[in-house]
């Protein structure tokens, strides 16, 4: 959640309907009102922060950052707006500034599950995992079932070299929280860390079988086929081929039509270079068609595998 039920309900009434589309996950659709809004004045802290929850979703976090601290910055007593601006300085690089925000927000409102679980990624990020274990496990204390406090723990557990007791972390939020991946893609990366392929290949299928379009575990599965990073970047560049949508078809249409034009062109003035540029199209299609297709055999190859 981005923020308590308690704070929800000290909502400015405008922001409501921003709320809901931001729990709808309709990211683009809530940054454009607030953009919209944004002609007729300055915006409430309120709609500036869920515009910065919004950014952090979609992984603009520089822009996040920026919107969070004018938001915090004019509404210091709302706890969930540091929450945000913590999670966006994570996802900036900027650790320190991330653990004071998330600091802040749990002063705010202590005893918070989410805003505990982000503080305990701040910490581990900051290099203390052991630190980062005793918020996970604060965190834990009101919720047992918390799938993002189940994964720091696991994540700062792992951090301190258990690994056996991460992975049973990790299961936990698995079991707590079955259609969200984080659990099933940290378990899959400390068994591959650790050697243990066939391992990490399960918890991958397990992961599609609940998340059946979860891009990084398919990305996860290719890499657990040999050893070679030029193999593995091919299977994911065929993997992100055969998920192109009816928008990115006519994309990949429109380059080929204009790559067909440019040689063209050539043919116009360069006559010997006919033979090799119908060479270069016919390649171009077949890897494009021929790439698309292999990539879903793949897909099913290693969900089957």
């Amino acid at each position: 959640m981005v923020m308590s039920r308690a704070e929800v309900d000290q909502l400015q009434p405008d922001a409501l309907p921003l709320l809901e589309t931001y729990r709808n996950g309709e990211h683009s659709a809530l940054l454009a009102e607030v953009d919209q809004r944004s002609r007729s004045g300055p915006l409430p802290p309120d709609v500036l922060g869920l515009a910065a929850a919004s950014l952090v979703a979609l992984e603009r976090y520089e822009e996040a950052a920026t919107a969070a601290r004018e938001a915090a910055g004019r509404a210091p007593r709302k706890a969930w707006l540091y929450h945000v601006l913590s999670r966006a300085e994570l996802g900036r690089g900027d650790r320190a500034r991330a653990l004071e925000a998330a600091e802040a927000a749990c002063r705010l409102l202590p005893g918070h599950p989410d805003y505990l679980a982000t503080l305990a990624a701040c910490r581990r990020e900051n290099g203390d995992p052991a630190a980062a274990a005793a918020t996970a496990r604060q965190a834990l204390l009101s919720a047992p079932d918390h799938p993002g406090a189940l994964n720091q723990l696991g994540l700062a557990l792992a951090a301190s070299g258990d690994e056996a007791a991460a992975l049973e972390q990790f299961t936990r939020a698995m079991e707590a929280a079955p259609q969200e991946p984080e659990a099933y893609l940290n378990a899959a990366a400390l068994h591959r860390k650790a050697g243990r392929v066939p391992e990490a290949r399960r918890v991958l299928k397990d992961a599609l079988r609940h998340i059946p379009g979860l891009l990084e575990a398919e990305e996860q599965l290719a890499g657990t086929v040999g050893s070679s990073p030029l193999v593995h970047g091919l299977l994911r560049h065929l993997i992100h081929l055969s998920r192109l949508t009816m928008t990115g078809w006519l994309i990949v249409a429109f380059i080929y039509y204009l790559f067909f034009r440019l040689l063209e062109f050539l043919w116009k003035y360069f006559p010997v270079l006919l033979p090799v540029s119908r060479v270069l199209l016919l390649v171009a299609a077949a890897w494009l068609l021929g790439g698309a297709l292999c990539g879903r055999l793949l897909r099913l190859a290693l969900r089957r595998g």
